[in-house]
């Protein structure tokens, strides 16, 4: 028990001890508040890291934005040269119309040059008209025989040299159709390398060839961006005439089809893509179709599990199935199969026969084109691995 008189005196005490500690605590509060705000000064603003920042630049750039100027270029300068790598321009005009030029280098040090120029859309949008030029130098382009059954170790290389300035007229009658005639001259000088073939086994090589070429094309397109889509089709069907205007026994017409359908699963996360594509050579009468043109099968677009150009012959026929599947905003991942065949005649034909490779791909897209693909194809002659700057179909 505390005595009446000391009361007071433990009062007193007991506040003063009260008010120090309040005031420790509290100047301690103050001591944590004040180094964290000098903490904070030091770090400074918090922001994108530096790796970050470049991602970004490089998303927004024409090579994923789709937007104009420079770009990078990736692909093949001409199928059987190799990868190659260029630098590019685009500039979008008023109503549709744009300028297009790319230039590039294979590893094989073949060269591409090549412009697109389109007018502004005429008629309530309905016709538009392009010109184009492209000159090429494609060194040690593979041929390995004609037919089916060429063999591997059979090959020869040529030098692949031709000049091309045309131009074309599309109209599109609706959202979906065009129609698109045109017309090209084409000079091609070719030179080979080892002569190993008769000379009626490589028609037209080692001779300068000029042709007026007519074309025309009907398409049914209803994908949603010709460059990268993932839900819609593409008919098509091309007709184009060859007259080889020097006198030369090398005239003929090709017609091709293709039909590409894409199907989305989930909201467009995976899709399934088949495309079929059917190519025929017709030459005139005691006429021959010229290696260099004749239709072909073996390349980043067709049998990809085989060498570039690896068959050759009038005729061809291609089937190709993928499932796709989107990891990410601007990956694509791809399991692929492709089957094919080249005939002499459409009626040698045999779907049991066909040749067929398939693997595996990666796409780094945009929302409406295809920046670089990536592909790894086995065939029965062993492994192949495709760059390219657009998508397969």
């Amino acid at each position: 028990m505390i005595p009446i008189s000391m009361r007071p005196a433990v009062v007193l005490l007991a506040a003063v001890f009260s008010a120090t500690s309040v005031s420790a605590q509290s100047t301690r509060v103050e001591a944590i508040a004040q180094e964290q705000a000098e903490k904070a000064k030091e770090l400074g603003v918090e922001g994108p890291s530096s790796a970050e920042r470049i991602v970004r630049r490089v998303l927004l750039s024409p090579l994923l934005s789709g937007g104009d100027g420079v770009y990078p270029w990736f692909g093949s300068v001409f199928s059987g040269t190799g990868m190659a790598l260029g630098v590019g321009y685009l500039k979008r005009l008023e109503n549709a119309a744009y300028i297009n030029a790319q230039t590039g280098l294979s590893l094989n040090n073949s060269r591409i040059v090549r412009a697109t120029v389109a007018a502004p859309e005429l008629i309530n949008d309905l016709l538009q008209v392009d010109a184009t030029a492209h000159w090429l130098d494609a060194r040690g382009v593979s041929f390995y025989g004609s037919g089916p059954d060429s063999e591997l170790d059979a090959r020869v290389r040529y030098d692949y040299k031709p000049i091309e300035i045309g131009g074309n007229a599309t109209i599109k009658p609706g959202r979906y159709f065009s129609f698109t005639g045109g017309y090209s001259f084409l000079d091609i000088n070719t030179t080979l390398d080892v002569p190993r073939f008769r000379p009626e086994e490589v028609l037209g090589i080692d001779r300068a060839l000029t042709f007026q070429v007519t074309r025309a094309t009907v398409a049914f397109d209803w994908r949603t961006s010709p460059g990268y889509s993932t839900r819609g089709g593409y008919y098509r069907a091309t007709l184009e005439r060859y007259h080889e205007s020097g006198g030369r026994p090398f005239s003929f017409q090709s017609n091709e089809f293709e039909v590409v359908q894409l199907l989305p699963l989930l909201r467009e996360q995976f899709v399934l893509a088949f495309r079929g594509l059917v190519t025929v050579a017709t030459p005139d009468s005691d006429h021959e179709v010229p290696v260099m043109l004749a239709p072909f099968l073996g390349s980043g677009n067709t049998l990809r599990g085989f060498a570039n150009r690896r068959f050759s012959d009038r005729n061809r026929a291609l089937l190709t199935g993928e499932y796709r599947w989107r990891p990410s905003r601007y990956l694509d991942m791809a399991l692929f199969i492709d089957a094919g065949q080249v005939a002499p005649n459409r009626r040698d034909f045999d779907i049991s026969t066909f040749e067929t490779s398939w693997g595996l791909g990666a796409r780094f897209h945009g929302s409406h084109f295809n920046a670089l693909r990536v592909d790894v194809a086995r065939g029965r002659e062993g492994l192949r691995i495709v760059f390219a700057g657009s998508q397969p179909f």
